[in-house]
């Protein structure tokens, strides 16, 4: 018998792991990455899933090898097989609720019953009528999700949100981001149906990669294996919606999708989500997008090789109709890997992406990427694959992994790039380059990380980053971190200091986390990100000088029951309202109040 241990789950243990790593890009949508997996974990014993761990972010390259290797090497009997691998025991409880093996003659129960969450916040002062009386709905933010299993395989899902100074019921539009899901997972030939939201990813990502990823710049790979994932996040507009099945036949995947909604905006696609003011809501949903499309792929041992075609249609583009292919190959020899991704649009635009990745050793590892891509081809669901650049499309990459020792890392990226679109200035296509290196050294009770990133444009002012992060486990239930960023840009130095404590009690089911941080910023906006919170997406950009401090409860009531309640307050030292975009309020201060109950019954 195998349980997962999804009951009120808990992902703090997850939160600080990616937290260390590279605080400027966590998102909840990757909780919601951890919510999917916990419900539909990973079979080791299924080499076509194994690909699926990288999605978990909860590993390193060198840890996701070793168990890539271990697990292709012989059928496993139970997951606790794993701890003979040489990797921390850490990565292993990191992952553990997200695997699984099957038994051969019992078949798999599990604990999955229903569950809810729901989370509520508002703000002081609020932001309805303050300024000019623009927002037209209520200044409360309301989160609602339900999932359920029916029978036979099939699970319903619900996810209903309303952000502040938003309606929660449009006139004739009906709820205000409103969701459902319904899916099926089987065991034969048809493994899975999808009615409702959903992300696609293709091979690399060149024309469709809409699953969450963390944006960090080493040895990024989608994989064609798990092309579409049923997705309850609250995102507005990365998405598609509709229905996908996918089916496999011993070694080929088959996956078909179909996908129909309307967007936002009028000349332009508003991909904010946020829509509080009249001129705002004329343009929500108004612009028509239709979507069909086949994947055929075959894993064979170390060989891998899809194609994808694709009908997008759009009435944001001028070409209307536009036939998308994708042709992705990949291939192990040893200690390298080959990968990449040709795509195609109506015959005549294109964009590549290769890459090659070296294991030099157990400890070392090594990446260049070649990338190019025509400025007119499709370009709005794009993956992450070149925004360490910030979009430069045409370049080469390469970066360097070393581990000295269990303790001490080194990391080295260098990225040359040109970008594929035409200026009227001189230079009509801009050049530059970037550098960022990264040490590591991390111990059971501490872990200290120093990131250092040049990027240089022509006729741009260069930007220099620093960031430095160092944790200290004080005691079992007791941990404290620290992080500075420092970022020059020409003659500005923008700059932040903040400091989280995080309290469990002595049964673990209590936790406080305490958060305060002073900015100082001029040209660039310093990326601030509260402890982690359940379902609450407490992070800003700030841009000038203030504080910030946040302070959270979380409590286990039992088993299936958890609840959490949150302060957040923001001060500006630096002017007397906050006047711009979502922060729009007539005061300097602003305090934030968030209370969430999770269940499963």
């Amino acid at each position: 018998m195998v349980n997962f241990s999804s009951i009120a789950q808990d992902f703090t243990r997850h939160w600080t792991y990616i937290e260390s790593l590279d605080g400027e890009f966590l998102n909840t949508d990757l909780v919601e990455v951890w919510e999917y997996y916990s419900q539909n974990p990973i079979n080791l014993n299924d080499s076509t899933q194994l690909y699926q761990l990288r999605e978990l972010n909860l590993l390193s390259d060198k840890e996701l090898t070793n168990i890539a290797r271990y697990c292709k090497s012989q059928e496993l009997i139970s997951i606790y097989q794993l701890q003979v691998i040489d990797i921390p025991i850490d990565a292993l409880k990191r992952i553990k609720d997200f695997i699984y093996i099957p038994t051969k003659h019992k078949p798999i129960t599990t604990t999955d019953r229903a569950n809810g969450y729901f989370g509520i916040q508002f703000q002081n002062p609020q932001r309805k009528g303050v300024i000019n009386n623009s927002y037209i709905g209520s200044p409360i933010k309301t989160h609602l999700r339900y999932r359920t299993p029916l029978k036979k395989g099939w699970r319903l899902g619900l996810n209903w949100e309303k952000d502040i100074g938003e309606p929660l019921w449009y006139t004739n539009e009906g709820a205000n981001n409103l969701a459902l899901n319904l899916t099926f997972k089987g065991k034969g030939k048809l493994r899975k149906v999808l009615l409702g939201k959903y992300d696609l990813s293709i091979g690399e990502g060149l024309l469709f990669g809409t699953s969450y990823r963390i944006n960090n710049p080493y040895f990024l790979s989608y994989k064609p294996t798990s092309i579409t994932k049923s997705t309850l996040s609250s995102k507005e507009y990365n998405y598609f919606e509709g229905a996908a099945a996918h089916w496999r036949i011993r070694n080929t995947e088959l996956n078909v999708f179909a996908s129909h909604r309307n967007l936002n905006g009028n000349s332009s696609i508003d991909k904010s989500g946020l829509f509080r003011t009249q001129k705002e809501m004329e343009n929500r949903k108004t612009i028509k997008e239709n979507l069909i499309g086949v994947q055929i792929g075959r894993h064979h041992k170390q060989n891998t090789f899809s194609w994808a075609g694709i009908v997008y249609n759009s009435e944001f583009h001028e070409a209307k109709t536009r036939f998308l292919q994708s042709f992705y190959a990949s291939k192990s020899y040893y200690n390298i890997t080959y990968s990449g991704e040709f795509a195609l649009q109506n015959l005549d635009n294109w964009a590549v992406l290769q890459k090659l990745n070296i294991s030099v050793s157990d400890n070392s590892l090594f990446t260049v990427q070649f990338r190019s891509r025509k400025d007119s081809i499709f370009n709005e669901y794009r993956a992450d694959y070149s925004s360490f650049s910030n979009g430069h499309e045409n370049g080469v990459y390469y970066a360097f992994q070393h581990n000295f020792n269990e303790k001490w890392q080194f990391r080295l990226t260098f990225d040359h790039f040109k970008s594929n679109s035409a200026k009227t200035t001189e230079p009509h296509y801009p050049k530059g380059n970037k550098i960022f290196s990264q040490i590591m050294r991390q111990s059971e009770k501490r872990k200290f990380t120093f990131q250092y990133q040049y990027k240089n444009i022509e006729n741009v002012e260069q930007i220099n980053k620093l960031r430095i992060f160092y944790q200290e486990e004080l005691s079992a239930k007791i941990r404290w971190n620290t992080k500075l960023n420092l970022i020059r840009e020409g003659e500005n130095t923008n700059s932040s200091l903040q400091s989280n404590f995080y309290l469990k009690s002595l049964n673990e089911k209590s936790k406080v986390n305490f958060s305060f941080c002073l900015f100082n910023t001029e040209s660039e906006s310093i990326y601030w990100q509260a402890p982690y919170f359940y379902g609450s997406f407490n992070s800003r950009f700030l841009k000038g000088t203030g504080n910030t401090i946040s302070l959270s409860f979380q409590k286990k009531i039992n088993r299936s029951l958890k609840t959490g309640m949150q302060i957040t307050q923001i001060n500006y030292y630096d002017r007397e309202v906050i006047g711009t975009g979502n922060e729009m309020i007539d005061s300097n201060t602003k305090t934030e109040f968030s209370v969430y109950l999770k269940w499963k019954y």
